[in-house]
């Protein structure tokens, strides 16, 4: 695992390549246009206020009750109501999403209207509307879902009439637009996962606007390209963060989030005015199509198939080719010559024409993509297999899933309701609501808390986190919360043990001891290699046992390509253990290098559908927290017959090439070459690995630290033990390491000049005390030349497999893509920064954003400001992600970071099991038998997606794992001051980028009443600010400016990069976490 480059962008690659040291999405509101509603029916339910909001409800009961899905006439106003609500004033709420918001906090109460005007005066009223309003925060009123089977038709419905699975094609032709008066069945959905933006968890979520997005859906197929944007809680309709979901889409949406119906209304009126018009008919017009005679069954009739063909191949003579580039094809030498899509406008310029004659496409015909609001009509449960078909993968007719109740592990606290009769859950996640408890939880809870209240040394109380269950399926359109059950003391909070037990559940990592038939499976594929090593020796020097090694059959090496006198070594983390990947160089006669990377043999061990593989697929990943490892293969595999320790014969799968020094791949054919010389080889090898080098050690070398011709080596700066053996000398080794290092430094600076984008934050290292729990140490973890070697050839290699996969796999091909960023988030960070600091930012492409970053590194005196704009680029990145080829446009197998073509994950098998999958398509390429795979391109995918999901959760697992040492580190040296800077300002919170602890952390307003006058707003130009005011002379931290007590500041305007002074310690109570308070404005020395 070696610090990938596609590392560089955290939210894209999430330091993948990079060796564990274990040894966000934007958050960014849309704000939309409200107004009054003009229509009497709407005014009506205004005068006639709960009377109605029962009626209603009365009628989704009866919706629900019925089996098509179909919804009663009155539903049916309503719903028809609420969209041309959507279509007049930007998606307004209608009513009941006005009684979610009202009811979202306890403190928001007082602020939400009443039915009938109140006076300040009328006591009595206001008690009684009080309580109306209590009542009402426990009923809402969602729509019905649709089942499964309808919205599975409809999905493939529309996916199979789209060619190249691109909604912009004749796929539009079936959209409704936000005027439609009722669901109807010609609707195009898109499936995805639903990702909920943070809440303070005081309600379903805690946006009281409607104009602001709710959470974003990411269409699965590669339909849309970007991101469907989920307004509110009532188009939510209970989904929770993760879900896998089916959405109706409903209007375009602007760049500010706002919903765009301009050109749906003007095409609306040269239609003549029909309230029936579809998106597709404005898409058909946007790429002149000849489709304007479109049956009620929207397919085209094989003639204007024939002519939408033509048309189709001569607009792909307007996409830009990866071929076209002249540094792309030296650095990578792609084989395909795939289309690429067209650089976007850059966000960083006032674009006049966002509303112009591309308003309703996808970027299919290279023009900007729009994007769409949508709504959550049906939600899938997941399946009860992993690796296996998705709910949403089953045929109609198959309903097994629903026999299964599939549940979902909730972590947190417990709170009391007002009524003192409920308790509520309130996830450690503020992206998931609060979980209404069974009743019968109040004994436990008050049960607990006595006992802790006896045996607490501290006297602090409740600091017991716990365990519940949601059902999917379980929340009725009826409840404000969802439910869970069965919830049960976890386990206590603020210690190492209890922190990393909850995190574990939490994210649904905690995968216990290796099953008795996984550990037969592996003993059977270890045991003809086994023999005895040696002899373990007590610290007394008597024998304790016999030590087992491990090294390959002449049958295992039969066939293989023998790499075991070549100078072969490894370059890991010092503390590393499962050693996945190996290297080799030599300087050829033509001045070219031969470049060998070697990769631990997996799939040779672990057969297809053993025991031991469906463990692996269920774990996905490896996760490394700061204090212990939660590995995918059981040790006997990862730590010994798999891993390329030193000295000892291993089986591995090599992908060697020739290179130029410069850092260029070879031509094909070129220099007077027969094309067979330059040919990548792909194939199974066995090695013997001659040193165990640690990047300490190699950046020694590469500085010139040691191995300079002097007779007697420094172990200091050279350690016997990483000394090489097998009659391979310390020199040899060495120049080995410093021409690695000459070509590969040589190939990063041209892949940054060609577009490749590197985000480095801040990683910070623990050094534990004795006990491996209590942190002494807390520094960032340092990034060498060393690092950066590793990580070039490690892209290549994954890049070489990834282009033979998709020649010789086709759409089985399991491949890596890492989608462009959200647009609106990086807009905000070009925005202030132009505002703040008078520098632009190009984000046309990861090339121009990159280009930008350098030049702010040279023309800025303050490195913090590079620092903390990074930091804001990391937000809007999104996750890379695994996939199978067949199932996207070949455009977006697209790496947004490394800037190529495809790319794939094949170099760490040991810990990521998508890699295992790599090796075993990558042999079937080689044996030409593909068709008999095991898997198909569906199979694969669906594979593909749990990967996804297990690597997400690892990830949480570990960045957790992170904030609870540095916390705990926090709690025993707590810091009185330092340097904070404001990313981004919310209501009641803002969020403090600390450069010395290398994270950021919100700030709650809350926390700071006790010293503090607050006030939030939102100036003219649309930007947030807090102003915080001393309530006394005596503010914890302030400098006085003389004896008079006055203090050295009066009032203190928080923005974005905002400096200020804080304060850093550990939250008393469950969650642990770190406390960033505001002592004041930070004053340059």
């Amino acid at each position: 695992m070696k610090n990938g480059s596609e590392n560089a962008a955290p939210a894209g690659e999430n330091n993948d390549n990079a060796k564990p040291t274990h040894d966000k999405r934007s958050n960014t509101s849309s704000s939309t246009s409200r107004g009054p509603r003009n229509n009497a029916n709407n005014a009506k339910t205004k005068s006639n206020g709960r009377k109605n909001n029962n009626d209603t409800t009365n009628n989704v009961k009866s919706n629900n009750s019925s089996s098509n899905g179909k919804q009663s006439d009155a539903s049916k106003n309503k719903n028809s109501k609420r969209a041309a609500g959507r279509k007049k004033n930007g998606l307004s709420a209608n009513k009941n999403t006005q009684e979610i918001q009202e009811s979202n906090t306890n403190n928001d109460d007082n602020n939400t209207p009443s039915a009938s005007s109140t006076t300040a005066n009328n006591v009595k009223t206001q008690k009684n509307q009080k309580k109306k309003r209590s009542s009402r925060t426990k009923k809402v009123n969602y729509p019905p879902h649709e089942t499964h089977n309808s919205c599975l038709e409809r999905y493939n419905s529309s996916m199979t009439s789209s060619s190249n699975n691109n909604i912009a094609s004749s796929s539009f032709s079936s959209i409704r637009t936000a005027s439609s008066s009722t669901t109807s069945s010609s609707s195009i959905i898109i499936r995805g996962k639903l990702r909920a933006l943070p809440s303070s968890n005081s309600g379903s979520n805690s946006n009281k606007n409607n104009n602001k997005a709710n959470a974003f859906v990411t269409c699965d197929r590669g339909s849309l390209s970007r991101d469907v944007v989920i307004q509110n809680e009532m188009d939510r309709n209970r989904a929770l963060d993760g879900d896998l979901v089916f959405v109706e889409l409903l209007s375009a949406v602007d760049d500010d989030g706002n919903v765009d119906d301009t050109n749906v209304q003007r095409q609306n009126q040269q239609r003549g005015g029909s309230k029936d018009v579809t998106m597709g008919d404005y898409m058909m017009d946007r790429l002149t199509l000849n489709d304007d005679e479109i049956s009620e069954s929207c397919r085209l009739t094989e003639e204007d198939d024939m002519d939408q063909e033509e048309k189709v191949e001569e607009e792909e003579e307007e996409f830009d080719r990866w071929h076209d580039d002249e540094v792309q094809m030296s650095l990578w030498d792609p084989v395909l010559n795939l289309r690429k899509r067209k650089n976007k406008k850059n966000v960083g310029t006032n674009n006049s024409n966002r509303g112009g004659e591309n308003a309703l496409g996808d970027g299919a015909n290279g023009g900007e993509a729009r994007q769409y609001s949508g709504r959550v009509i049906c939600i899938i449960p997941p399946s009860s297999g992993v690796g296996v078909k998705q709910a949403s993968e089953f045929s109609p007719e198959d309903e097994s899933y629903k026999k299964q109740l599939p549940r979902r592990t909730i972590v947190g606290t417990l709170t009391k309701l007002p009524d003192g009769n409920r308790y509520l859950l309130v996830p450690n996640n503020k992206c998931l609501p609060r979980f209404m408890c069974p009743a019968g939880t109040k004994e436990v809870e008050e049960e607990t808390l006595v006992h802790e209240e006896n045996d607490a040394a501290d006297g602090e109380k409740n600091k017991m986190l716990y365990q519940a269950e949601y059902i999917f399926g379980s929340w009725s359109a009826m409840n404000k919360w969802p439910p869970c059950t069965n919830v049960r003391k976890l386990c206590g909070s603020c210690n190492v043990e209890d922190e990393t037990k909850a995190l574990l559940v939490e994210n649904g990592v905690d995968h216990g001891e290796f099953p008795a038939a996984v550990l037969r499976d592996v003993d059977k594929a270890v045991e003809s290699g086994r023999f005895i090593a040696g002899n373990k020796r007590a610290n007394d020097g008597g024998i304790t046992e016999k030590e087992m090694g491990w090294k390959p059959t002449a049958e295992m090496c039969r066939g293989r390509r023998d790499y075991r006198k070549q100078r072969i070594f490894t370059i890991d983390p010092t503390t590393a253990k499962d050693l996945d990947d190996a290297l080799h160089i030599t300087p050829l006669p033509d001045g070219r290098v031969e470049i060998g990377v070697h990769i631990a043999d997996v799939s040779h061990f672990v057969q297809p559908s053993s025991a031991v593989d469906e463990e692996a697929l269920r774990r996905a990943t490896t996760v490394y927290l700061v204090n212990d490892v939660i590995p995918m293969l059981p040790r006997p595999l990862c730590e010994i017959a798999c891993s390329l320790n030193e000295n000892v014969e291993r089986l591995a799968f090599s992908v060697v090439w020739r290179m130029n020094i410069d850092g260029t791949l070879s031509k094909k054919g070129g220099r007077g070459k027969k094309k067979a010389d330059d040919e990548i080889w792909y194939g199974r090898t066995v090695i013997k690995s001659c040193a165990r080098l640690d990047y300490a050690t190699a950046q020694n070398i590469i500085d010139g630290k040691v191995a300079t011709g002097e007779s007697e080596v420094d172990e200091s700066y050279w350690p016997k033990s990483r000394q090489p053996t097998g009659g391979h000398t310390i020199d040899q080794v060495a120049a080995d390491v410093r021409l690695m290092h000459k070509v590969a430094m040589a190939r990063r600076k041209l892949r940054f000049s060609n577009g490749a984008l590197a985000l480095n934050g801040i990683k910070l290292a623990f050094q534990l005390e004795d006990d491996g729990e209590t942190p002494k140490i807390c520094a960032p973890y340092p990034i060498r030349d060393s690092n950066r070697l590793i990580e070039e050839y490690m892209l290549l290699a994954n890049y070489f497999v990834a282009q033979r996969l998709i020649t010789h796999a086709h759409g089985r091909a399991l491949i890596r893509n890492h989608s462009p960023p959200i647009e609106q988030g990086m807009q905000t960070v070009v925005d202030v920064s132009k505002e703040a600091h008078n520098f632009d930012i190009d984000t046309t492409n990861s090339s121009t954003l990159q280009a930008s970053l350098s030049r702010l590194s040279r023309e800025c005196d303050d490195e913090l400001v590079v620092q903390c704009v990074t930091e804001s680029l990391m937000t809007p990145m999104k996750p890379a992600e695994y996939i199978a080829a067949g199932e996207l446009d070949e455009m977006d197998w697209h790496h947004f970071a490394l800037n190529i073509p495809y790319y794939t994950h094949f170099t760490s098998p040991i810990r990521r099991y998508p890699d295992v999958i790599v090796h075993r398509l990558l042999q079937a390429t080689l044996d030409d038998n593909v068709d008999e795979f095991p898997q198909n391109q569906s199979e694969i995918h669906g594979a593909a997606g749990h990967c996804n999901d297990k690597r997400m959760s690892a990830k949480k697992a570990q960045d957790r794992s992170d904030r609870v040492f540095l916390s705990l580190y926090l709690k025993k040296n707590p810091i009185a001051s330092t340097l904070g800077v404001c990313l981004s300002v919310g209501e009641k919170t803002f969020t403090v980028f600390v450069p010395s602890l290398g994270a950021s952390i919100k700030v709650f307003l809350q926390e700071h009443e006790d010293c503090f006058n607050t006030n939030a707003y939102t100036d003219d130009n649309g930007k947030r600010h807090i102003v915080i005011q001393p309530k006394t002379n005596v503010v914890p931290g302030m400098q006085l400016e003389d004896a008079t007590g006055e203090p050295s500041w009066k009032s203190l305007d928080i923005k974005v990069f905002t400096k200020l002074e804080v304060s850093c310690t550990c939250k008393p109570r469950p969650p642990i976490d770190v406390r960033v308070k505001v002592v004041g404005p930070w004053k340059e020395e």
